[in-house]
């Protein structure tokens, strides 16, 4: 985990230099120089963080912060609209905020992902600012907010990461027919991980999965599984430092299932009219799906990298909403699952998109999620297309820039023809 903590603001505007004060906090706890002057930064010794200071963000920082994994925004607001401190996760944004810089973290963050299709976990730390007067002194009460927000940064650097890289760089050889010979390099490849799930003190079953988005496959693949109803119903997590184990504490009604609907632990699915959905869809453009799923492909960033990642995504049908990324096709769809019922359900859920195989189970899991259109790059079984009929699915398979393979429910495709 390499971090980035960037403190931006003029110190000689008073309350406008409040991130270089939290910064000066943090260098200080970790026995380091503050930097003085914009643009300066100083790391650790270990190089896992660097501390930046600047007067603003650049659009040209864009591709230097996807070097990490994690960077954290530190400036000053003058709103009366937001908290006085706010440390949140942020993502990429076109919209202008009421902070005194005119880029924002969100709007860099934008830049950086249209620039190389990736960005960096990002959080904003900001505390507002009172008075902007000529002087290096902050106003009183944003000195206490200074205060409040260097102890809270601290004890965020000092959480476990809880994640690991998806892959490692391993050395290999490769054959050049043209020399006849052997060329020496290293290539990222793909990290398989064991995860035990243990709920209530019981252990459930053993996730070989890729170490991130740990608590959505968690989440998800027990609302999957019927074993919660929404993220309400969960008391507590605990993830092991080392990542072997994620705890559960469900109420103590909750019973572990006789079967899981995964082709990996050799139990059949089991499909009843009970679990099937009624939908009702409107008819959707066709050429508009085409044009999401490649959106949906642009936002590959694992598999561009290291490749063999398994990816799905889920859209409201006017944008990519989630997407996930995995070793394994079923963790990349309880990842979804989880990731939708943590951030509140804040959207509905009309296209999965895949791209691996559409087994029976992945279509059993999309009911949870309730789309209407199944989208993947590459073929359904015989029981998924058999599923999808009866659950009212639209399942689309070999999708490609131009064309694609309808195998149930038609209709639901809006046709310039029709």
């Amino acid at each position: 985990m390499k971090r980035l903590i960037i403190a931006y603001g003029n110190r000689d505007r008073e309350d406008d230099g409040a991130g270089w004060h939290i910064l000066e906090k943090v260098a200080s706890k970790y026995d380091l120089n503050v930097p003085e002057l914009a643009g300066e930064w100083v790391d650790t010794t270990d190089g896992k963080m660097r501390l930046l200071y600047l007067f603003q963000l650049l659009p040209e920082m864009a591709e230097d912060i996807c070097e990490y994994d994690h960077v954290i925004f530190i400036d000053a607001h003058n709103s009366e609209q937001l908290p006085n401190l706010v440390f949140e996760e942020v993502g990429p944004t076109t919209e202008h905020s009421a902070f005194t810089h005119h880029m924002s973290a969100g709007e860099l963050l934008a830049i950086a992902k249209t620039i190389t299709g990736a960005m960096p976990k990002a959080e904003l730390l900001t505390v507002r600012g009172f008075s902007f007067q000529f002087k290096q002194d902050l106003s009183e009460q944003t000195a206490q907010l200074v205060e409040e927000a260097s102890g809270l940064l601290l004890e965020r650097l000092e959480e476990p990461t809880n994640q690991q890289t998806p892959y490692v760089d391993m050395p290999l050889a490769t054959y050049l027919a043209a020399t006849d010979a052997l060329a020496e390099r290293t290539k990222p490849v793909i990290r398989e991980h064991s995860l035990e799930l243990i709920v209530n003190g019981e252990s459930w079953l053993t996730f070989i999965c890729s170490p991130i988005e740990i608590e959505q496959l968690a989440v998800g693949f027990l609302w999957n599984q019927h074993a919660i109803s929404g993220k309400e119903a969960i008391e507590k997590i605990e993830i092991a430092p080392d990542l072997s184990t994620i705890s559960v504490k469900l109420p103590d009604s909750a019973e572990k299932p006789a079967n899981f609907q995964r082709t990996s632990t050799g139990v059949e699915p089991v499909f009843t009219s009970a679990k099937m959905a009624s939908f009702l869809p409107a008819k959707f453009p066709a050429k508009d799906l085409i044009a999401l799923y490649n959106q949906f492909k642009q936002k590959q960033t694992l598999h561009d990298h290291a490749g063999g990642f398994h990816t799905a995504g889920i859209s409201d049908g006017q944008q990519i909403n989630l997407i996930m990324e995995d070793v394994g096709r079923h963790n990349c769809v309880d990842k979804l699952a989880g990731g939708w019922l943590l951030c509140g359900r804040k959207f509905k859920p009309e296209i999965l998109m895949l791209t691996g195989r559409v087994s029976s189970e992945m279509v059993m899991k999309s009911l949870a999620l309730g789309v209407r259109f199944i989208v993947s790059r590459t073929t359904p079984t015989n029981r998924a297309v058999e599923i999808a009929e009866k659950a009212g699915i639209c399942l689309v398979g070999y999708m490609r820039a131009n064309q694609f393979e309808v195998y149930t429910h038609s209709e639901y495709l809006g046709l310039a023809t029709a």
